[in-house]
């Protein structure tokens, strides 16, 4: 039971991580990646220290969550899901582990 939320947060870090990739388009510039490899940097950040501290690591998935959960403009399902289910439910495992 320990495992699960570990590999749900490298899970997580590598779906922001591919979006690095996004930025060698021909319709993007460096910025772009370097906003994606910030993002990516907080969240693998977020992730190495709910690995020392699960109590309040869980707390900060589960915030990250609802706050895009709640800044969300889009109607769209899936990405809500992926977004902020995603984190909430590792906040969640890494809470009642």
């Amino acid at each position: 039971m320990k495992t699960i939320p570990k590999i749900l947060s490298i899970l997580i870090v590598s779906f922001f991580a591919i979006f690095i990739l996004e930025g060698f388009g021909p319709d993007f510039s460096w910025q772009d990646s370097l906003s994606h490899l910030a993002l990516t940097l907080v969240i693998l950040a977020i992730t190495i220290f709910t690995w020392k501290k699960p109590q309040i690591g869980g707390w900060i998935f589960i915030a990250l969550g609802l706050f895009y959960f709640f800044s969300s403009g889009s109607n769209d399902i899936i990405s809500i899901a992926i977004f902020s289910l995603l984190p909430f439910l590792t906040g969640l495992l890494f809470i009642i582990k």
